[in-house]
């Protein structure tokens, strides 16, 4: 590309069109940002004091238009078009090889920036050399805020979700500590890991820590990235300095009874790498407890709903127990 970019935007889709063109827009509307054009016809002159970004987006073969749409109406988006979809996180790989930027910010295409979000993460990285990541402040689309900064979570933290203790007490420090329960968002903090969702990484630090495992095809991945990178002492770091409005799991909504026991088998795998069988195996019976309880709430709910509503709580039954079947695959 020849220009110094200061951040490299890249955003993996999958049949998101209609949310991937506001996520792509907010990023060329962001205040004092100048969009390095992968297209030269759509070059512009740089100008003395933007920050410069290029923007990479991985279609993961999508059958919604999406990688059409994007061809079209951003030109000055680097678009690679997947044949197949290749998963989270060997699609950021790909993008992360060409990624010319100091910064690398992971964007999910269900998410848009709020003016000031990618100035306001350049610039804390810059106050703040200490920070090898930074998470923005991640906001629900009625402006409340999203957990998207955490601590790692032990067993008493996974059970404590498991039986809706730490969504009963989401402000408990005991109930709700993976959660960082009772930080107002308000104020930087240091934390263990941040969402995938809105994530800046210097890219001298994820040279150094290496690309995400391509063994989680969905999910898990960044907590993974952030585990080695705090094992080799690199600091992350949540900012409210930037905000990201994110819908969330919109674009798999369709599809939880599929996805979410691939988010789970990630997570048995996450533990069994980092803390040995034996975790995996108590994590799996906690997971059984878990989506117990909700298949069970999910199967009244069933009997009780009508119409749009029962169809919605079949799917959410088809999903949990699509978990416990994967939660007793012990020896997938």
């Amino acid at each position: 590309m020849g220009l110094p970019v200061d951040v490299s935007v890249i955003v993996v889709s999958w049949n998101t069109r209609e949310l991937l063109r506001p996520c792509l827009k907010s990023i060329l509307d962001e205040p004092g940002v100048q969009v390095v054009a992968d297209d030269a016809a759509s070059a512009q002159p740089v100008l003395p004091g933007q920050t410069l970004v290029e923007i990479i987006v991985v279609d993961n073969a999508s059958d919604d238009g999406s990688a059409q749409m994007v061809q079209a109406d951003f030109p000055q988006a680097r678009l690679i078009a997947n044949r197949h979809n290749a998963g989270f996180a060997a699609a950021n790989n790909q993008a992360i090889a060409q990624a010319c930027g100091r910064v690398l910010f992971l964007l999910n295409p269900d998410a848009y920036l709020l003016p000031g979000a990618l100035t306001g993460l350049a610039r804390f990285l810059h106050d703040y050399p200490e920070a090898a990541v930074a998470g923005p402040n991640v906001l629900n689309p009625d402006g409340s805020w999203q957990a998207a900064a955490f601590r790692f979570a032990t067993l008493w933290d996974l059970f404590c979700e498991a039986v809706f203790l730490s969504v009963l007490w989401p402000r408990s420090p005991l109930f709700a500590r993976k959660e960082l329960g009772g930080f107002e968002r308000d104020a930087v903090r240091e934390v263990d890991w941040v969402q995938g969702c809105a994530l800046a990484v210097r890219r001298t630090v994820w040279d150094a820590v290496g690309p995400f495992d391509e063994g989680y095809w969905m999910y898990v991945e960044e907590l993974d990235w952030c585990r080695r990178a705090k094992s080799l002492g690199y600091r992350i770091f949540f900012t409210p300095d930037a905000q990201v409005v994110h819908y969330g799991k919109r674009s798999v909504a369709r599809a939880r009874s599929s996805v979410l026991p691939l988010g789970f088998r990630s997570h048995f795998r996450y533990y069994r790498k980092f803390d040995g069988r034996a975790a995996e195996l108590a994590v799996r019976l906690i997971a059984l407890l878990q989506m117990g309880l909700r298949a069970a709430i999910s199967a009244l709910m069933v009997v009780a709903a009508r119409g749009a509503a029962r169809a919605r709580w079949q799917e959410n039954w088809r999903a949990y127990t699509g978990v416990m079947r994967e939660a007793v695959s012990v020896w997938r």
